[in-house]
């Protein structure tokens, strides 16, 4: 099964968070995230494990 991976922009609109925190907590290794081309994208498991914990 191939997983789905989301932008950080759209994760950052999701959670409402900014951008430079997010690229911060990748740097960081608090948040997994791939490296596609010049984009980072973050794995779709990690947003619902995050969203789940704020509800």
């Amino acid at each position: 099964m191939e997983e789905s991976y989301m932008t950080v922009r759209t994760f950052c609109d999701r959670l409402q968070v900014s951008q430079s925190t997010v690229y911060r907590m990748i740097k960081s290794g608090m948040i997994p995230a791939v490296k596609f081309g010049r984009y980072w994208k973050i794995p779709l498991r990690v947003f619902e494990q995050i969203a789940a914990r704020r509800l």
